[in-house]
């Protein structure tokens, strides 16, 4: 008698979910198909790593030039919900993914925050709408998400008062910069010349057109975006001879830039050695 008494502690321990230490059980991982690595920074960020995740681009290629592959069909079937930017609602890699086998199609939850999501006021507004997101999908979890989305916040308003501090030197110092990164330039506080076009989309003769109107004309450097074209700028940089700096648009894009806080110190780095 007193063996079984003391096994039922045990058996109970067994058959129940766990508990943190505040006795709330925990809420299932989500499963999460995003649609970038800036949508994955932030729910990775806002659910301490716990959601179970699949990225469509990653953050060395162009958005528009991936496709979903097979293993990614396999795990929507099963995800709670894809997050993607508005400009991916029409891309191949996402069409495919929501005829999944999963009952009704999967769950497509369309970020909208306006913007690059490199500036920090647009990162705020992301991360507002990710957590928004993820605490319909998990309403056990959404205390925690919703805290985690506060801290986050204020990171970023102090990422944004170093990164603005740091290049206070420079401001309205005049470049020429990728289209792709003139939003981010200008908040930055830079005067931007002139903002061409992704590599495939400048031919030669743009090229030779660009320089021609530049010519003569006070430029401290060419800023390229590594996701449309690291070199399409470095031609105009020879031509002017000034300084050619790559930025990217994506954490992940390199293996010192795995979220979007180092993302924004070492894009912010690149162009503090503009000297003007």
């Amino acid at each position: 008698m007193a063996r079984r008494l003391l096994l039922l502690p045990l058996l109970a321990a067994l058959l129940l979910p766990a508990l943190p230490r505040d006795g709330r059980a925990e809420a299932p991982a989500l499963k999460i198909v995003a649609g970038t690595s800036l949508i994955e920074d932030i729910v990775r960020d806002l659910t301490d790593g716990r959601a179970e995740m699949i990225t469509l681009v990653a953050g060395s290629s162009c958005p528009g030039h991936d496709n979903a592959n097979p293993a990614d069909f396999v795990f929507a079937a099963k995800a709670d919900a894809m997050l993607i930017h508005a400009f991916q609602r029409d891309m191949p890699q996402t069409a495919g993914l929501l005829e999944t086998g999963k009952p009704g199609g999967i769950r497509l939850e369309v970020i909208e925050a306006g913007g690059s999501w490199l500036v920090p006021e647009v990162q705020r507004k992301a991360t507002r709408a990710v957590a928004e997101v993820l605490a319909r999908l998990s309403p056990g979890a959404a205390p925690d998400i919703n805290k985690r989305a506060e801290t986050r916040l204020a990171g970023i308003t102090r990422a944004e008062a170093e990164a603005l501090s740091g290049l206070a030197a420079l401001k309205n110092t005049p470049v020429v910069v990728a289209d792709t990164q003139s939003e981010f330039v200008r908040w930055a506080g830079f005067t931007v010349l002139e903002a061409y076009r992704r590599s495939g989309e400048m031919t030669a003769r743009d090229v030779a057109n660009l320089v021609d109107a530049l010519r003569g004309r006070k430029i401290a450097g060419v800023v390229d975006n590594l996701q449309s074209g690291a070199d399409v700028g470095l031609p105009l940089a020879l031509e002017l001879k000034v300084p050619h700096v790559v930025l990217s648009n994506f954490p992940g894009s390199d293996g010192d830039v795995p979220d979007y806080f180092s993302l924004l110190r070492r894009n912010v780095s690149r162009l503090a050695g503009l000297t003007g």
